[in-house]
């Protein structure tokens, strides 16, 4: 499995003692026969500190591994030497993880592909589930399957993105109000981190509750 991992691979790192399943993005800048080095993670404008030995779980969808910091460097690019895995989890896909919870979305329609331009008024509605991958969302009326959009979703920290229609779901007909699951089609890691922080932050409140 060690050669599904690639240079340049984009990576979340989490601090396997952290207690606020914070994720951080990085990437792998070198991978030798012992070591992986990995672009030190940057957070609210600053470096994420790491200590030599500290444990840490790395996320390269679908791989998962815990491994230890062996060195730090700052010159000339601030990296973290890590120590090659041996073992490696296979984890489910982003989009498998998902969470039922009712967050507020601003949905606007785009005129055509990723890159076209909103149009319409926007629509205020909210989640009905979530993933890494897309959302299960109330709307008001049918989209055709494909149908570009752009969303802006409130975790309660606002994040944005744009997104493709894939499913339609008739929750009252008379008023045509539809349920719409969309995939996220571009989203950047780093907003897709925070959508899968909460996630398992989440999954963690249910499991300490026994509700999970």
């Amino acid at each position: 499995m060690g050669s599904k991992l690639q240079l340049n691979q984009r990576v979340s790192i989490q601090k396997t003692d952290s207690a606020d399943n914070q994720f951080y993005s990085s990437y792998i800048t070198a991978m030798e026969e012992d070591t992986i080095s990995l672009a030190t993670p940057m957070y609210r404008g600053g470096l994420v500190l790491f200590n030599k030995e500290e444990q840490i779980r790395v996320y390269a969808w679908p791989l998962v591994f815990i491994t230890r910091v062996l060195e730090r460097h700052f010159l000339p690019h601030p990296i973290l030497i890590v120590e090659r895995p041996r073992v490696f989890i296979k984890d489910q896909k982003r989009s498998f993880v998902r969470l039922e919870i009712s967050l507020p979305i601003v949905i606007r329609e785009l005129t055509g592909g990723p890159l076209s331009r909103p149009i319409g008024t926007e629509i205020k509605t909210h989640t009905v589930d979530i993933s890494g991958g897309g959302a299960l969302v109330v709307y008001p009326r049918e989209l055709p399957l494909g149908t570009w959009l752009e969303l802006e979703i409130y975790l309660p920290e606002k994040i944005s993105c744009r997104a493709q229609v894939r499913r339609l779901e008739h929750i009252n007909e008379a008023a045509r109000k539809v349920r719409v699951a969309v995939e996220f089609a571009e989203i950047a890691p780093a907003e897709q981190d925070k959508i899968i922080a909460l996630i398992f932050q989440r999954h963690r409140e249910l499991r300490r509750r026994g509700l999970l």
